[in-house]
């Protein structure tokens, strides 16, 4: 189904024949006469082919849905025409610049449906025809159009249309751009579909965010599909989604890194198999790095480190701007694991840093390279802990927690 933004094509109508066959059965023997045999000068085989001719003579009927006439349709499901006792002969369905909807056949020819969604805000003229048995032709003409919303909402995803592949902790996300009135409505318009199959559900972060995630991190390799479709559908408030999404994307491998207050030691393990064990620095006293689940969210070979940005007034005692090598940032607060070499005596032994994991640069390097949108980190042992809402939190609510979020009974 294309987005009701391309461009109306048309497409060629086609006509199929309709046959009938009729059977004669003949009894014999020790048997009770039929009613056509009771009947002096009438004969099954008579009355069947009266009846043959009878149903070639029944004009076509031609159906839509939604009905001709219709005013303020919702456009979030394809137009349908269909032919009883007959074929299609022709369909066209014309917008106000003359382009035609595009659409397809069924194989017997009783049922058109178009491609693409109509736009919103506009009038067709539509013309349908079908012929019977006998080729006589019905024609059904008329107009539908579709509503005006009071305004749109866009839904935006994570992860993004460039993201082949993510860590095992992803979760999908799905931002709107306006407030969503009716979560249910929108909930139920949501599909994610995974091979192989797994355990998930949608959770509520206000009113323009819902997150879904497995109960259990992905298994690496996991393909997932994701479909948004609100195109049509009255989010609440006379407000309709703008836009249908679809989005796919696999799952590498699991790559979680943990560090505790008390060693100070980065270590990665990757499918489960430790891989490199770092010494590293977190926040000092006043700066601690809360504990918790972390993602990685964001990365890039160099980034400017502006307390500013945090509150902290460049020219405070604790204010700082300086450019960093290898940054991964785990949430919106500004924590991320970044090369500090002016720190590397630190490293493993004590905290001094603002609440960043503070590496070498090579090991940075390793981790920039290695990391990436959905792999995880866990900090534990330092006394405060990580707000959900500070990045992706989405791990750090329990399961039963979590599907208490969804705004379906069942999620």
């Amino acid at each position: 189904m294309t987005q009701p933004s391309a461009r109306l094509r048309r497409l060629p109508a086609y006509a199929a024949g309709l046959a009938v066959l009729s059977l004669l059965f003949v009894t014999s023997g020790c048997t009770e006469p039929t009613d056509a045999a009771a009947k002096p000068g009438t004969s099954a085989s008579t009355e069947s082919d009266e009846a043959t001719e009878s149903a070639e003579r029944a004009p076509a009927v031609v159906s839509m849905d939604p009905p001709l006439g219709t005013s303020r349709f919702a456009p979030m499901t394809p137009v349908t025409i269909f032919a009883g006792n007959g074929t299609l002969t022709e369909v066209v369905i014309l917008d106000p610049e003359g382009d035609a909807v595009s659409g397809t056949l069924s194989a017997d020819a009783t049922k058109w449906q178009a491609t693409e969604l109509l736009d919103y805000a506009t009038s067709y003229d539509v013309t349908a025809t079908a012929a019977n048995a006998s080729g006589e032709v019905t024609a059904a003409t008329g107009n539908i159009s579709t509503l005006t919303p009071r305004t749109f909402t866009m839904p935006y995803l994570l992860p993004s249309q460039s993201m082949d592949s993510v860590g095992v902790g992803m979760p999908i996300v799905v931002r709107f751009d306006e407030d969503i009135e009716d979560r249910a409505v929108v909930e139920r318009r949501l599909a994610v579909t995974t091979t192989p199959p797994v355990v998930g559900a949608w959770s509520w972060f206000g009113d323009r965010e819902v997150h879904y995630r497995p109960q259990n991190h992905w298994n690496p390799g996991t393909h997932v599909v994701v479909d948004v479709n609100v195109y049509g559908v009255n989010v609440g408030g006379d407000i309709y989604g703008e836009e249908n999404q679809h989005l796919e994307f696999d799952i590498h491998d699991s790559l979680v890194a943990k560090v505790d207050n008390d060693d100070l030691t980065l270590r990665v393990y990757r499918n489960g198999a430790l891989e490199r064990a770092m010494p590293t620095s977190m926040g000092k006293s006043g700066f601690s790095t809360p504990s918790g689940t972390y993602l990685v969210m964001q990365q890039d070979r160099r980034y400017t480190m502006d307390s500013s940005t945090y509150g902290t007034p460049i020219d405070d005692p604790e204010g700082y701007r300086l450019e960093v090598e290898y940054a991964s940032r785990l949430s919106y607060s500004g924590i991320f694991v970044h090369a500090a070499p002016w720190s590397v005596g630190d490293q493993g032994l004590r905290n001094v840093s603002h609440g960043c994991l503070n590496m070498s640069t090579a090991d940075a390097g390793y981790f920039y390279e290695n990391f990436g949108w959905g792999d995880i980190v866990q900090v534990t042992g330092t006394g405060v802990s990580l707000q959900v809402t500070n990045g992706l939190g989405d791990w750090n609510i329990p399961w039963e927690e979590w599907i208490l979020g969804s705004a379906l009974p069942d999620p």
